[in-house]
This record gives structure tokens, sequence and C-alpha cells, in this order.
């Protein structure tokens, strides 16, 4: 004898929700829950985004977020050593680096190191920089190295696209550049500059009074409102390929 089951008729409510576009249920879990004295368990040990340049003075990595979706300028007014370093690893992040730069010379180890300008870095004359095609899944760091009065950039900063200036000292030209930037770096500079970029960036007074003094390494980058120490540590790869830290060229 065969038996046969109709299934009950769906209730009112399971009915007004179907008809309303919920669709069908899914299937039913308990929730999960975590008590409160566990939550410090879920911290990630992350940290910022971005190109590690050194450690700060309390002996933290001290990074910054080159790449951007947004137009970032910065300055740095210091050494070629620096700016070499801050290349090479912003390419590491894998960041496409174009150096604009009237000594072409003192980038080409770079570049041979680096695969001959096909593995992320590429040198091109004072204004002859060509659209990058800078995206989220290419940014591009343009490094300005182009003595102490660099003409307009044809290449500006732009989403996922940030512009270094290297300025070997204070120029006429700086005022301006320091004024656009989104972040300024300062290396030892003569107490005659140091005074002149208290004026221009509001430093306090132990601030420019360090500046003489600063160690061969040490830069001092500023935001509007951070001001941090930094000391750049090479790895044994950098100082292989670049030497050690040097303000001077």
């Amino acid at each position: 004898m065969t038996t046969t089951t109709t299934p009950a008729p769906a209730g009112p409510r399971l009915g007004e929700r179907l008809r309303t576009g919920f669709g069908l249920l899914g299937p039913r879990h308990p929730r999960h829950a975590l008590p409160v004295e566990q939550a410090d368990a879920l911290t990630l040990p992350i940290g910022d985004d971005g190109v590690v340049v050194g450690v700060n003075s309390e002996g933290q990595p001290a990074v910054l977020g080159v790449n951007r979706p947004t137009p970032y300028d910065m300055v740095l007014i210091g050494g070629l050593w620096t700016a070499q370093v801050m290349a090479l690893r912003s390419a590491a992040t894998g960041a496409r680096v174009a150096v604009e730069t009237g000594r072409p010379q003192a980038w080409m180890q770079m570049v041979h190191a680096m695969g001959g300008g096909q593995n992320g870095l590429s040198v091109y004359d004072v204004g002859r920089v060509p659209p990058q095609g800078a995206s989220a899944g290419t940014p591009v760091l343009v490094v300005r190295d182009c003595g102490m009065r660099p003409p307009r950039g044809r290449v500006v900063s732009g989403p996922w696209q940030s512009v270094l200036t290297l300025l070997p000292y204070l120029s006429p030209v700086a005022p301006r550049l320091l004024r656009q930037a989104r972040l300024a770096g300062i290396q030892r500079v003569s107490p005659d500059e140091a005074a002149e970029l208290g004026r221009t960036m509001g430093l306090s007074r132990t601030e420019v009074e360090s500046l003489p003094a600063l160690p061969d390494g040490v830069t001092l980058w500023c935001t509007d409102r951070d001001r941090q120490y930094v000391l750049t540590q090479p790895t044994d790869a950098e100082i292989g390929l670049l030497g050690t830290p040097r303000r001077m060229d």
C-alpha cells in the first residue's frame, strides 16, 4: 500500500516574504558570537601600506604612502643617495619609477642592476618624460633629479602617480615647490638654509637648530601636521649598489 504525503502549505508569513521579493530562505545557522574579553585577539599586526624609508626616533618603521589614488607631490632637500633608495624601494613594492634627470650616468648603475629598464625603472632626459599611464594596478613614481632650478615638469602628479622632486640645496624655486608639496624631507643644510626653511615651513626652533647637524642618512620628514626624524638604514644589497648613506654626491 502506497501512502502519499501532501506537504503542508507555507504559512502566511513565509508566503508574504516570498511575494515581496526577498527570495528563498537559506539555511539556518547559530549566530557567530565573541565574548568581549576576547575582542583584542582579533587585532592584526598590519602597518601602513607604503615604502619603508627607515626607522623613526623610537626605532619603529617609518612608512611613506607613495602610491595613492590622489595626486601626491614630495620634495626632498638632500642627497641623491636617499632619492635612489626611495626609488629602489618603490620599485620593490610594484611601482614603476620614471627618473627625469640631467645626470643620467648617476642612475645607469641602478638601471642595469634592475634589468636594463625593463623591470620598473626608466631614465629620461629633462623634459622628455612621456605619459606613464599610471593606474591602481601599475602605480608610478616620477623622480625629478633636475638640479637647483627644475623646470616645470611635463608629467605631473595625478591619480596613482606621485612626484618626488630632489633639490640638492635650498634654491629660489624651493618655496614654491614646498608650498605645493604634501610631504617634504630635509637633510643636513647650512644654518642660513635652516633658518629660511624654518620661516617657510613653520619649523620649531629646536628643529631649525638640528638641521645643520643631521648625520648622513637622517631626514626630517614634514607634513602639515607631523614631523619625524627618520634614519634610512640600507640593506646589504643597497650598500653593494649605492654605497653607504651620504648627504653629498
